[in-house]
C-alpha cells in the first residue's frame, strides 16, 4: 500500500529501526523500518497480507510514558554493508496465512529481509 518508491539503482543513505518493547523484552523487532535514499526518508511497515511504503520525515525518538511498553529507535546508519550501498533488487512474498516478506538486495550482496508474522503480529529482520 502507499506508493512503492523506485529503489533499484538508488544508494541507501540512512537506516533506522523502530522497535516495540513490552517490559524488558522487544516484542516487535521491526515495528517500522526507516530507510533514506538521497535526502528522502521512507517508512516500511507491515500488517497481515500488507506491506506499506510511505514517504516520511526523519525518524524521531519516541516519548514513552513508562517502562511497561513503548517504542525504541535503533539508528543503524553506521551499518556500512547497507548504508552507502546501491539497491540491486526489491522483492515481495506472501503466504495464504497472510505472512509477508520484503527483501532488499544490495549490489554488494547484502540482503535486508523483513518478515511479518500475522500470528505473532510482529516483524523481524532476518537478513
Amino acid at each position: 500500500m502507499g506508493e512503492e518508491p523506485l529503489l533499484v539503482g538508488q544508494r541507501c543513505t540512512g537506516f533506522v529501526l523502530q522497535h516495540f518493547y513490552q517490559g524488558q523484552q522487544i516484542t516487535d523487532q521491526v515495528n517500522v523500518a526507516y530507510l533514506r535514499f538521497g535526502e528522502q526518508w521512507y517508512r516500511l511497515y507491515f500488517e497481515c497480507a500488507t506491506i506499506f511504503w510511505r514517504a516520511s520525515e526523519p525518524p524521531e525518538v519516541a516519548e514513552n510514558a513508562d517502562l511497561t511498553h513503548g517504542l525504541l529507535l535503533n539508528d543503524l546508519s553506521g551499518m556500512e554493508s547497507v548504508v552507502g550501498q546501491t539497491v540491486q533488487a526489491v522483492a515481495y512474498e506472501g503466504s495464504e496465512s497472510g505472512d509477508v516478506r520484503a527483501t532488499l538486495t544490495f549490489a554488494n550482496g547484502k540482503r535486508l529481509e523483513f518478515e511479518h508474522s500475522c500470528e505473532a503480529d510482529s516483524t523481524r529482520l532476518i537478513g
